[in-house]
């Protein structure tokens, strides 16, 4: 199949995402106090601020009750360790106790001042309001507790005429009352400081998750490392990985639809290859039906033709014996004719005696004699020519015997070749019977043989609609796949 490779190697795995966005993401999580530390460095500013406020006020103050060279001493330093601890340490947690201290002394400069006017007690109240900021219980707790022993101690030394003041006459009671009021104060606004701690943290967390979430063109669900302690951050952190982990799941079964896919396009290709490869072969097939058709055909002709030579061998073997027959019966006939001849041939020796004695007789017989003579001499003449004529007739007749024998020899010798040929002729026929009926029969065998490639031809080419639509639909699934991969992978899961 093509390679399930072509398609994957352009489209972004849900893994190749992670990495790629993985690389953008910090080495360590900020923790929570980290990033509270902006809005405690705000805090010191505005306390800082205060500070400054709270200083002139008390300058303020001293102008209208005379004591200004004190006062504004005792503001000079109290602005000046501010400052300091200020520039040193902004944000943390020693400046928030540090800067509070200081405003709760501005404060008692405030008191001490004015003389221990009650209205600049307020001031009080103002201030622990104004350390909600920092929303930290031990802050307010310090700061209620400076105030307490300021009221207490400043109170009694007030009582001895020591020339401080907290209220314009030592009371006791009224110190109490105060610090009832300030105790309810400080409790409702410890309640206040950890309500609006966890809020700040738990607001911290979300932006951290959200922050996390928002990478530009991406979007990470990579939250596990983020440290979290509130319940709603706990719950949308689990939900936000529980939405990661289902979207890890849809990566890697698009990955895996992919795949799929693209083993079904190879698949397909294969099973189409193989439906070329099926109509070739049935081509072939045709042909070899064909070619096996022929070759029963030639192969029954062959059997006709064989049967045809069989049985003209058989007639030439019996036409042979008749020759031979008929050699032998030219070769007695020749014998005959020999005896005849020689019989011939006495009668001619015979009568040329009997005309030698006629001459004989003539001449002595004289005058008388000589037609005899004449006669005799004819006879003897005729008698020596039929001698000559019966030695020339026994020479051809012992010639024809010798070459009627040796015909016979050779009649005899392809009678034994043509009886064997005759022997051969019937086995090729029975041979060619036999590969007659075996090519009948592959016929029939090839002929079903190509019926059923036939019939394969055809399923296959219902298969290679089916492939088609197959291929079509293993290409919309791998568009799919590709679109939900690149869905995926704008997202970071680890």
């Amino acid at each position: 199949m093509p390679s399930q490779q072509a398609l994957l190697a352009t489209v972004p795995t849900p893994r190749a995402a992670i990495v790629s966005a993985s690389s953008k993401l910090p080495a360590k999580p900020s923790r929570q106090l980290d990033r509270l530390k902006y809005a405690a460095r705000l805090s010191d500013l505005v306390m800082l601020c205060t500070m400054y406020v709270s200083a002139a006020t008390a300058v303020g103050i001293s102008m209208i009750f005379y004591e200004t060279g004190l006062v504004a001493v005792c503001a000079a330093v109290l602005l000046l360790v501010g400052t300091g601890v200020y520039a040193a340490a902004r944000g943390s947690v020693f400046s928030s106790f540090a800067l509070t201290a200081c405003n709760v002394l501005l404060v008692v400069l405030h008191i001490q001042a004015s003389h221990g006017q009650l209205e600049f007690h307020f001031g009080v109240f103002v201030l622990l309001g104004m350390l909600l900021m920092y929303r930290d219980w031990r802050v307010l707790l310090f700061a209620a507790g400076l105030f307490a022993v300021h009221h207490v101690l400043f109170d009694r030394l007030q009582a001895m005429a020591l020339g401080v003041y907290c209220t314009p006459a030592p009371d006791f009671l009224r110190i109490v009352l105060h610090a009832v009021y300030v105790v309810i104060q400080t409790g409702v606004e410890i309640f206040l400081a950890v309500r609006l701690r966890h809020a700040a943290v738990e607001a911290a967390e979300l932006l951290a998750i959200v922050g996390r979430i928002d990478q530009g063109t991406m979007i990470g669900l990579d939250v596990e490392r983020i440290e979290v302690s509130e319940p709603t951050s706990r719950t949308l952190q689990a939900a936000i990985a529980k939405m990661g982990g289902a979207l890890r799941e849809v990566g890697i079964a698009a990955a895996q639809v992919d795949q799929a896919s693209e083993q079904i396009v190879g698949g397909t290709h294969t099973l189409g290859e193989h439906a070329q490869e099926l109509r070739r072969t049935v081509a072939v097939m045709e042909e070899i039906t064909q070619s096996v058709a022929e070759a029963a055909d030639t192969a029954n002709l062959a059997r006709t033709l064989a049967r045809d030579a069989s049985s003209t061998a058989q007639e030439s073997s019996h036409a042979v014996s008749q020759v031979e027959q008929t050699m032998q019966g030219i070769s007695k006939s020749s014998e005959r004719i020999s005896e005849i001849t020689t019989m011939i041939d006495g009668i001619a020796f015979q009568t040329n005696i009997l005309a030698l004695n006629a001459a004989v007789e003539a001449a002595r017989a004289g005058d008388a004699g000589r037609g005899f003579a004449v006669v005799a001499t004819e006879v003897r003449q005729l008698a020596q020519r039929a001698g000559s004529a019966a030695k020339d007739i026994r020479g051809l007749i012992t010639e024809s015997t010798d070459r009627v024998r040796e015909g016979m020899q050779l009649v005899g010798a392809a009678h034994g070749e043509i009886d064997r040929l005759a022997d051969q002729s019937q086995r090729v026929s029975v041979l060619i019977d036999e590969i007659s009926v075996a090519a009948g029969n592959q016929a029939e065998i090839v002929n079903r043989v190509g019926e059923i490639v036939g019939d394969l031809d055809r399923v296959t080419q219902q298969s290679g609609e089916l492939v088609s639509e197959s291929s079509h639909v293993a290409d919309h699934l791998q568009d799919q796949a590709a679109r939900l991969n690149a869905v995926v992978g704008r997202f970071v899961l680890s």
